[in-house]
């Protein structure tokens, strides 16, 4: 039985509670002291006897559990949406994709063929998949898109590996195979056996140091980033998730450090206990491989696109007959096999682009014939050709939609300032509340301004009302380590992510909050009953302290339960927040807070000045501790926004590097033009190609007029 948060913290509570009682004892006269150490027997009995029950009463209660197959399912419908969401901004749904054709790799990336193909009962890690059959080594010489997904169910070792060169679609494949897997789960008839099939989630591999992070740790906290594991159970089911119920689809080995690379193998040869998937660069993946494998993996290799299925792509959406410029390219293409240009539109990446740039489905004036001239008899200069016009033809007007508001210079500049960051952090991801420490100077100055001008001021505001309300400065120190401890233990897990609203009022969160203020207030109502009992006798002080002290702990118990529902990051299980809706999402819990804090500190202040001096003095006091909760709202906020420290840093940015001040509208822009797309609330370029491009002159010490960060800005 797992122990409960909410014990722990009830019982350091009491003890600050029972401590202050030995001390005020202590500095009382010798004549009273005695009648205290009478109440005081009897207070540490009712203390120990209440939290004797509590405890009692939370062992028995079985904890809260999700099943397994239920979280699963729920998984995989969180999975599928972002699965489709991904197809769509690749534009793999329409026009159809294009097709995933491969070849075995024999050697030199993968070991041996026969270890990863071997029988269920000589060494097999995982079963087949209910309705795939066994795979043997003759299956994996070639094959197409729904032989890939054969492979993937059946391997015996549960271990692929995909390669390409660059563009050549590695992660759109990884894509739809997920969307085949999902859809294959989904149209099992037979629960129990759909059950068993486990559920494909694509992640990056930047940001793991396999030399210090063990590789299950690690896929914990990347799973807990998904909004249906979040929260305080949320690495809990992420493991037992990851036990049989995932496949993880690991893209981007090329992208990490090249000395991690070879550490990364052996750790998942290792430590891996799921299926994996891994995704690389062919280059990459054999430079190290060659220091150690990937064990029990099998190698494919995806293979460039056949002339008549890059034609078959081309001219599928145009209208019949086709345009003759588009008729021209797919003539050269099938009759001129090694030209520059069928080389080039052999990768899926340049493929696409034709479509974004040129008319009738592209925006640009030029025709896409303009690519048979004589200076493009070179592949390396279609290809820079095609990388220009990718940006100039996303930002030029089509009918119906507004003109950028944005100048072809600032466009240019501030992608470059993006590209070059994410090339020097080795990553394709990137939140707009992760933008403020591009620079040292953008995140100190995200941090101190709200600190200063708002921060700081509010808890200032909150303690000296505390202190012309209480009138002792040792309630001061009470209260603020008490709020400290509970920003601590509630909102803090939050502070990595921005705030956001939602779920159910009856939430178990709240439950737990309304308990723990039940436990806590009856203890302190006993405590302060003692004191009460020297003046007014045992039953008037004990039931003055429990008619303060109980409403007091029960309505305490409700803000640090909603202070727990709000710190639980997003609600949604299947629709994970774009950026703008997490933007917006964190700026609605303003009012949450205010209204929360400003009720409980008006009842909590009221109900203690009206049981001590009646309605009057009740009503002025629940006014100022109005003030007290509203002041305390603003610094809580403030001390964990985003938004604010988000504003802060773009103002750097801006100052600094001349990019748009309203930056996150810029980048929903630049998703709206198709060069970048979003998954759930993290941005990425649409083309990895594009963003190496765009970053290239970041790698050039003292280039003029450059558009990306200077080389000595130094990694936060």
């Amino acid at each position: 039985m797992k122990r409960r948060q909410g014990l722990p913290v009830g019982l350091g509570l009491l003890a600050v509670a029972l401590v202050w009682w030995i001390v005020q004892v202590a500095v009382m006269p010798s004549d009273a002291r005695s009648a205290a150490a009478t109440y005081g027997q009897f207070v540490l009995a009712a203390v120990g006897l209440v939290v004797s029950v509590v405890a009692l009463w939370r062992t028995a209660l079985p904890p809260p559990s999700v099943g397994l197959d239920e979280l699963s399912d729920r998984f995989a419908a969180a999975m599928r949406t972002q699965g489709m969401a991904a197809a769509l901004e690749r534009g793999l749904m329409q026009p159809s994709p294009l097709p995933i054709r491969w070849t075995g790799v024999s050697k030199g990336i993968a070991g041996s063929v026969a270890s990863a193909t071997a029988p269920r009962g000589a060494g097999a890690w995982f079963s087949p998949l209910p309705g795939l059959d066994t795979i043997t080594s003759a299956d994996l010489r070639s094959g197409n898109r729904e032989k890939l997904h054969r492979i993937y169910g059946a391997l015996p070792s549960g271990r692929l590996i995909l390669v390409g060169p660059p563009g050549a679609g590695k992660s759109s494949a990884a894509v739809l195979l997920q969307l085949d897997a999902l859809q294959y789960r989904e149209s099992t008839s037979d629960v129990q056996a759909r059950r068993r099939i486990p559920v494909p989630v694509i992640l990056t591999l930047h940001g793991w140091d396999p030399e210090t992070t063990p590789v299950v740790d690690w896929l914990v906290s990347r799973l807990t980033l998904v909004p249906l594991l979040r929260g305080r159970a949320g690495a809990r089911h992420a493991r037992a998730l990851l036990e049989r119920h995932v496949t993880v689809i690991l893209d981007g080995l090329d992208e990490i450090p090249e000395n991690l690379r070879p550490i990364a193998l052996r750790a998942l040869s290792e430590q891996a206990t799921c299926r994996v998937i891994l995704l690389s660069r062919t280059e990459e993946m054999a430079d190290a491989a060659r220091q150690h494998l990937f064990v029990g993996a099998v190698a494919v290799r995806l293979k460039p696109l056949t002339p008549a299925a890059t034609v078959r792509y081309l001219l599928g959406p145009l209208p019949s007959p086709a345009p003759s410029a588009w008729r021209s390219i797919a003539e050269t293409v099938k009759d001129n096999r090694s030209g520059a240009l069928a080389s080039v539109l052999s990768s899926p990446l340049w493929v696409s682009l034709l479509h974004d740039i040129y008319p009738p489905l592209g925006n640009l004036d030029a025709t896409v014939d303009e690519l048979l001239g004589d200076r493009f008899t070179d592949p390396r200069a279609i290809t820079q050709h095609l990388l220009e016009k990718a940006v100039a033809a996303a930002y030029t007007t089509r009918p119906g939609q507004k003109p950028s508001r944005y100048s072809p210079a600032t466009v240019r500049r501030t992608l470059g300032v993006i590209a070059g960051r994410l090339h020097r952090d080795r990553t394709r991801d990137f939140t707009w509340w992760g933008m403020t420490a591009w620079s040292p100077w953008s995140g100190r100055l995200a941090s101190a301004i709200p600190l200063a001008l708002l921060t700081i001021p509010a808890a200032l505001t909150a303690a000296a009302l505390i202190t012309a309300l209480a009138g002792d400065l040792f309630w001061v120190t009470l209260g603020s380590a008490a709020g400290i401890g509970i920003a601590i233990k509630f909102l803090a897990p939050a502070a990595r992510y921005p705030l956001t609203l939602g779920g159910s009022f009856r939430s178990r969160n709240l439950r737990r909050g309304v308990l723990l203020g039940l436990s806590l207030g009856l203890g302190f109502g006993v405590v302060a009953g003692s004191q009460g009992g020297f003046a007014g006798g045992f039953a008037t002080g004990y039931a003055g302290g429990l008619a303060v002290c109980l409403p007091v702990g029960v309505v305490g118990g409700l803000t640090v339960g909603l202070l727990d529902h709000l710190a639980q990051q997003g609600r949604n299980d299947v629709n994970p927040p774009t950026p703008v809706n997490l933007w917006r999402a964190e700026l609605a819990t303003v009012p949450l807070l205010l209204v929360t804090f400003t009720l409980a500190g008006a009842l909590v202040f009221g109900l203690i000045g009206g049981v001590i001096g009646g309605i009057g003095s009740g009503l002025e006091e629940a006014v100022m501790g109005a003030l007290i909760g509203a002041a305390i709202a603003v610094a809580v906020w403030t001390a964990l926004s985003k938004t604010i420290r988000a504003a802060c840093g773009q103002l750097y940015l801006t100052v600094r590097y001349r990019t748009p001040f309203r930056l996150l509208r810029f980048l929903e822009d630049a998703r709206q033009r198709h060069i970048l797309r979003t998954v759930g609330p993290v941005y990425q370029f649409r083309h990895a190609t594009l963003q190496d491009h765009l970053a290239a002159p970041s790698s050039r010490r003292g280039v003029e007029g450059g558009y990306a960060l200077p080389v000595r800005t130094r990694c936060p």
